[in-house]
């Protein structure tokens, strides 16, 4: 806890004290917006009939004018205006048996954050130069983002590697950038080893978790295997003049998935990464901004809403990347907004239609009606009451799933967006983004027209401000 005189945005629901900056609040789990000071939390007689959470009160953030040009130096201005707020969260581990998850968080601050970030960064120097390339291939979690910023701290073109690529595709990814240093962690790290021989640019490995058993049968093949921490901690002692991209130079890579083919490298410029963010920081709200990050951070959609959720003075909380826990984690974060494709969506409502019928076999009409709505009640709580929106993203979904989903989850708003990563978003809600340019072109060799009737048919050409421009050496 931090000491401050300064007033939160938050106060005690039992004995109306506002809470100050810096001090826990016990956050109900289930009602809305309601909260205890940690004696009314322990005291409280009765006792409150749900469970309370600790979390962090923090209020208005000083004013000062920052000088924004670039994401390095927005960044940089959020780390310094949210310094004293949570900012990312992993789950806890029973330090008696690793295997085995606690039901709370630990959280990093956005000083910690900040400094683990520009210490990384300083540390990178050692093994690359600015505009290298830089391979990041990891679980969700802080040092993945910890590495972006580094990246960007020092003008190093991150190239995102979804970990679930065959060490073909790896290589592949390695071999078309040239990169030379990889971030990884240690579920991924052996991929990376096995890769070696048939990566000549790869020359050094940082692998995010403890690595002692292995660095001495790696080392005399050629790669360098270095532990992220011993990298901070030269980067804590060994600065270097940090150096600015241009609007227009290679910020990242992003690779698609490669479902076609290999995979391949979309070029975004730093001008089109930044255009998915606020160009400024957003004025002091106190709206509690929390993500939970669990879709691949190889892909954009979790990273810029990590990203836009930090800008705001939010917290992120990471999943264990452990599928069966999802709802689970879901619980515990209890974020402000969700987001997940259609597949998620349309297993819910299958389990919902299962659930149903196996309560209503028996029912006359009149009863089944009030079975399924005690069981959309039920459903509901799938999604914490703090969550206002869900989106689905990544397809379309069904007209029936998307009406159940309205029904059921009534405390949030149901969104629909679509992108694709050579040209970030593309629609909110069925309508065109107001920043998107298009056109439709007749395809004849496939047969389709402007000329059709009733509606032109063709390819739809689309440009935006987050445009890519163009394929990594795949011209």
């Amino acid at each position: 806890m931090i000491n401050s005189e300064k007033l939160s945005f938050w106060y005690c629901d039992n004995c109306n004290r506002t809470l100050n900056h810096g001090e826990f609040r016990y956050n109900c789990t289930i009602c809305d917006d309601f909260d205890y000071c940690e004696t009314c939390a322990k005291t409280a007689d009765p006792p409150h009939p749900h469970q309370m959470v600790p979390e962090l009160a923090y209020g208005r953030a000083e004013k000062k004018k920052y000088h924004i040009k670039n994401m390095k130096t927005i960044i940089q201005a959020a780390i310094d205006k949210y310094w004293d707020r949570h900012c990312m969260g992993t789950r806890n581990v029973d330090k008696e048996n690793l295997s085995i998850y606690m039901d709370s968080y630990s959280w990093l601050t956005f000083k910690t954050i900040g400094d683990r970030s520009m210490n990384f960064g300083h540390g990178l120097r050692r093994l690359i130069e600015p505009r290298g390339y830089l391979g990041i291939c990891a679980g969700n979690r802080p040092e993945w983002m910890i590495t972006d910023f580094a990246c960007m701290f020092q003008s190093i073109i991150s190239v995102t590697i979804y970990t679930m690529f065959t060490g073909s595709e790896i290589a592949y990814v390695i071999n078309n950038t040239k990169v030379t240093v990889v971030v990884c962690d240690k579920q991924v790290l052996p991929k990376f080893i096995d890769l070696q021989s048939q990566c000549s640019s790869l020359q050094h490995i940082i692998c995010m978790d403890p690595i002692t058993d292995i660095i001495s049968i790696t080392k005399h093949n050629g790669i360098s295997i270095h532990y992220m921490e011993d990298i901070e901690k030269y980067g804590s002692t060994n600065q270097y003049d940090c150096v600015n991209t241009q609007p227009t130079d290679c910020f990242t890579i992003l690779y698609t998935s490669g479902s076609l083919a290999f995979p391949k490298g979309t070029i975004v410029s730093e001008n089109a990464f930044r255009a998915a963010f606020p160009q400024q920081l957003p004025s002091s709200s106190s709206a509690d901004y929390i993500h939970f990050s669990y879709r691949p951070l190889a892909w954009a959609a979790d990273r810029d809403s990590i990203i836009i959720t930090f800008l705001h003075g939010g917290r992120t909380g990471f999943s264990t990347g452990d599928p069966s826990r999802l709802l689970e984690e879901l619980a515990l974060v209890r974020p402000s907004d969700f987001a997940a494709s259609p597949n998620f969506w349309n297993k819910i409502y299958t389990e919902f239609k299962t659930s149903l019928a196996l309560l209503t076999t028996c029912c006359l009409p009149e009863a089944k009606a009030d079975e399924e709505q005690r069981l959309l009640q039920q459903f509901s709580k799938l999604i914490p009451n703090r969550c206002k929106i869900i989106t689905v993203g990544g397809a379309m979904v069904s007209p029936i799933v998307l009406d159940f989903m309205k029904r059921c989850f009534t405390h949030c708003s149901v969104d629909e967006s679509y992108g694709i990563t050579e040209c970030g978003g593309v629609t909110y809600n069925n309508l065109v983004e107001d920043s998107l340019q298009y056109r439709l072109e007749s395809v004849p060799e496939m047969g389709y027209t402007l000329e059709d009737k009733p509606f032109p048919r063709g390819e739809l050409l689309t440009k935006t401000t987050q445009m890519f421009s163009g394929y990594i050496n795949n011209p």
